[in-house]
């Protein structure tokens, strides 16, 4: 396993690919820097099949639309995270900024050779989908077997070490660009549940969302309670910060 999980580090080849096709002037079909606009469609099931975007800053989301109405989102994607437009396709999933977003966009290198960098898409891919996957399947457990407390507090605990550390001073926290309604479509809930579980959560003392920020009031005692493990995540790197809160 820590062997697989070593490979985690390739995940960042995006940004590394772009910078060393900036420094050598290949062609510029290699890596593209894109920009989305916030609300921007990203990708939807009718995507063309042979794009890869890295994305290097910026929230998306992918969701699905049921023949009701009814939405779901499926998933949240962060800097670091990977998207592929034939995997979106294939789930008829479609994929939208809900922050300003910049991707390094790649084509047609699922299938590379040789040495360049893009080569290294299939293995990327592959432990993206192995990430997603773990991800989605303890979305599942949350739904199925937490109540509505548990499932938002473990929800926004995974967010918060997928978002990384805040850039304001002192925060416990993180910038969060998600509408209480799109919590609420991830888990099963409304969006006047969602609100009472996060005034309950404030109310007693554990973490406040207010004007796009989170802010953990007492993370410690969060974890205990919704029996947060990020361990389904990433490898020590990305958890390292959790570890440190959870053994003081």
């Amino acid at each position: 396993m820590s062997k697989l999980m070593r490979f985690d580090d390739q995940l960042n080849l995006g940004q590394a690919m772009a910078q060393e096709h900036r420094k050598s002037g290949a062609r510029p079909s290699r890596a593209v820097l894109r920009h989305f606009p916030a609300g921007t469609t990203i990708f939807d099931v009718e995507s063309p099949l042979s794009r890869v975007l890295f994305i290097e800053n910026g929230w998306t989301i992918s969701s699905k639309t049921m023949l009701n109405g009814t939405r779901i989102v499926t998933d949240f994607f962060l800097h670091g995270d990977v998207l592929s437009s034939a995997s979106t396709s294939m789930s008829h999933e479609t994929v939208h900024a809900v922050s300003d977003v910049n991707c390094y966009e790649f084509q047609g290198h699922m299938a590379g050779s040789g040495g360049d960098g893009g080569s290294q898409l299939p293995l990327i891919m592959t432990i993206e989908l192995m990430k997603r996957h773990a991800r989605i399947a303890e979305r599942l457990a949350s739904i199925g077997r937490r109540d509505a407390f548990g499932r938002t507090g473990h929800l926004l605990l995974e967010l918060a070490i997928r978002a990384g550390n805040s850039a304001r001073p002192g925060l416990d926290g993180f910038e969060c660009p998600l509408k209480q309604s799109e919590i609420g479509d991830a888990l099963g809930l409304s969006t006047v549940h969602v609100n009472r579980v996060l005034k309950e959560m404030r109310l007693g003392g554990l973490l406040s969302f207010r004007n796009g920020i989170v802010e953990f009031l007492n993370r410690r005692k969060l974890i205990e309670m919704v029996d947060f493990d990020p361990s389904y995540l990433a490898d020590g790197s990305e958890t390292a910060g959790f570890q440190d809160i959870h053994q003081s």
